[in-house]
């Protein structure tokens, strides 16, 4: 809390008094101001705010970004709490500034984001509706939203790192029996049980072990394409608890859709350019993971580590993004 109220008070020092904002226009203004998108880093743009930064621009503008969302939530709240509208300082919160009096403090930001809420507590009561659950507890927790928490909560490779593969899948894969193999279209692939591309991931980004309770997610339902099954720009981290939403929930399909094309440009093949979800601009995105670099020759160690691996073998058997089909006498008994 102590860095949103320290946020609020730099967006008041350097862009204008967010009470009158949002007497104003509910702060769109100020928000408006506080964009700076994927392509405006990509052409180094300079800052387009008064406020001065040290660091990456982008992560820090959406955090002054999320930070006066907050605060026009905050106060969207302390008016229906004295039903009716807000009109300057009507709602009794001062502007926050060092040296005056802040009754919108950490506690009070606290207590409107964690206050318990008159809710139904079991499933039953819930219409046997998991989701609904599930957004019932976000509500309760920082994140508020279910988009805030899928924002926050969502893992990418580095841009860096996937442009060095050129988008493109990884491994001759697709889902279905593990360790079979088919012709696609003329083409051979092995099918497997979400591991291939669970594997270009981790070994992409440098990770030696998922965490518990981690899953690997594509961006588009696109099981048996092997041109995106493995591509990085279609796998996304999450937790468990929010993996079966990027299957089933439009709003969270969209905004990972938009969240790979703004990343990377990227798109499934045959699919048009994915609309910009509303709310994408004001939500608080987490950092890809750090940029990998010399990928090519880093994959080429793991997988020489693996030899007995399900998927380094298919990538021996059929060829792989960095590699041609081996030879049969060189792959041996695999």
């Amino acid at each position: 809390m102590t860095a949103q109220l320290h946020r609020i008070g730099r967006v008041q020092q350097y862009l204008g008094d967010p009470d009158e904002g949002f007497s104003h226009d509910r702060c769109k203004g100020l928000l408006e101001r506080l964009v700076y998108s994927t392509e405006d880093e990509r052409r180094g743009r300079p800052n387009p705010t008064e406020i001065p930064i040290n660091g990456r621009l982008r992560t820090n503008i959406a955090s002054y970004r999320h930070a006066v969302a907050l605060y026009t939530r905050f106060l969207d709240d302390q008016a229906k709490d004295v039903g009716g509208s807000v009109q300057g300082g009507s709602t009794g919160s001062s502007t926050i500034t060092s040296g005056r009096a802040v009754r919108w403090s950490g506690a009070t930001l606290a207590s409107q984001l964690a206050a318990p809420r008159e809710q139904a507590r079991t499933l039953a009561e819930f219409g046997f509706d998991g989701q609904a659950a599930l957004e019932a507890l976000i509500a309760t927790s920082r994140y508020r939203t279910l988009a805030q928490a899928v924002a926050s909560l969502a893992l990418f490779s580095h841009p860096e790192t996937v442009v060095q593969t050129g988008g493109r899948a990884m491994f001759p894969t697709v889902r279905g029996v593990p360790g079979a193999y088919l012709e696609i279209d003329g083409r051979s692939v092995m099918s497997d049980d979400n591991k291939s591309p669970t594997d270009a991931f981790l070994w992409s980004n440098g990770i030696n072990r998922r965490g518990r309770d981690s899953q690997f997610n594509h961006v588009y339902a696109a099981s048996l394409d092997p041109d995106a099954y493995t591509a990085l720009p279609n796998i996304v981290m999450t937790p468990a608890f929010l993996a079966k939403l990027t299957d089933t929930n439009a709003e969270v399909r969209a905004l990972l859709a938009w969240r790979s094309f703004d990343l990377y440009g990227w798109r499934l093949s045959g699919v048009d350019i994915p609309d910009r979800p509303n709310a994408y601009a004001s939500l608080e995105w987490a950092a890809p993971l750090p940029p990998v670099p010399q990928l090519q020759p880093r994959l080429e160690a793991v997988m020489a580590r693996r030899p007995k691996d399900r998927t380094v073998i298919a990538a021996r058997r059929l060829g792989w993004l960095f590699g041609d089909p081996e030879p049969r006498e060189l792959r041996g008994s695999s």
